[in-house]
């Protein structure tokens, strides 16, 4: 039908500005076509912010692609603190202007070796823009978003509340790909400042499209514990935990449900369907594979738990290793 309403993707940009720290890019084989990829770390004033970049090297005109000239240059040329000391460390801008699709939030996901679903955040761009000397320099990590509205919770830590809103959403992908995982994707976002607290849980329900937008924090935080001794030098317990954060400082009213730019509740859910499907699919295929292997490697005689070994590899980033519970009970909608 002419009139048919598909789902849209979603605004996600991010603008990250800063020093380059280190650069970890290299050249192979992927889908056994010549590629690059690899991770930029760029510093925002105490925080350090991990981009990653890929690009095929030939296009499909048989041409060099513009991106691959592009991130050799980066590879070979930027100057990083690691390598060159701060003061001459190269300037870099990642920004979303107009249609041009740049710099996003995406998600890392993949089976363990343990057979669960293993996934994080993670930020990408394909344009890095070193800035000229007359250009203005303002260290930032932003983002901006669009997403379904999933549910809310109460921040808690050491089972107590600390003032701070959960707002869990769905951020739609680009539509026209094979790929039923990456179309869409859940993410938290934290609300911190008690105005906004009160907002979001007067206005925001579950199935309302909205937009957000605040700063992206990457910290180490260092918590340091006295440990009692029977004699000697007192010692101390240090434990350092990385902590990424999507703090929301404003967002939009949701819009209406007739609006045409407002998510669409049933595609949602048949888009969350076959994600769930997809990532299924993908760990039965894991498990299979893994079966093979151990089978081989005990000639056909045996079968071991593949997975028995690895209960201390568990990706401390994971969604609990599971994927998006969809049943009827619980569909976010």
């Amino acid at each position: 039908m002419a009139n048919e309403k598909t789902l849209q993707q979603g605004i996600n940009n991010i603008h990250i500005e800063g020093l380059v720290k280190d650069i970890r890019f290299e050249e192979n084989k992927i889908n056994g076509k010549d590629a690059i990829s690899g991770e930029i770390d760029i510093q925002v004033n105490d925080s350090v912010h991990t981009v990653n970049i890929f690009s095929y090297k030939m296009t499909k005109k048989n041409e060099i692609s513009g991106l691959y000239k592009g991130y050799l240059t980066i590879r070979d040329e930027y100057k990083t603190i690691n390598t060159h000391g701060l003061e001459n460390a190269e300037k870099v801008r990642i920004e979303t202007s107009g249609n041009n699709e740049n710099g996003k939030i995406e998600r890392n996901e993949y089976v363990g070796q343990d057979g669960e679903w293993k996934s994080y955040p993670k930020l990408s761009a394909k344009f890095v823009n070193r800035l000229k000397s007359n250009d203005v320099f303002e260290p930032q990590a932003r983002f901006t978003l669009e997403m379904a509205v999933a549910g809310l919770r109460e921040e808690q830590r050491n089972g107590e509340e600390t003032g701070r809103l959960i707002l869990k959403g769905y951020v739609v992908g680009y539509q026209d790909q094979e790929n039923d995982i990456k179309k869409i994707f859940p993410l938290e976002v934290t609300v911190a400042n008690p105005t906004s607290v009160s907002y979001v849980q007067n206005t925001y329900e579950k199935g309302q499209t909205v937009k957000v937008f605040g700063e992206i924090v990457n910290q180490t935080i260092v918590t340091k514990k006295q440990i009692e001794v029977g004699f000697g030098v007192p010692q101390e317990d240090i434990d350092r935990k990385d902590v990424r954060e999507y703090i929301v400082d404003g967002g939009t009213p949701p819009l209406d449900e007739d609006d045409k730019n407002a998510f669409d509740v049933k595609l949602i859910r048949e888009a969350l369907k076959k994600r769930d499907a997809a990532i299924e699919k993908k760990k039965e295929e894991k498990k299979n594979k893994v079966n093979e292997q151990s089978k081989s490697n005990n000639n056909g005689f045996g079968n071991p738990d593949p997975f028995a070994n690895d209960k201390f590899n568990k990706d401390p980033f994971s969604d609990n290793g599971k994927p998006i519970d969809i049943s009827d009970d619980d569909l976010p909608f």
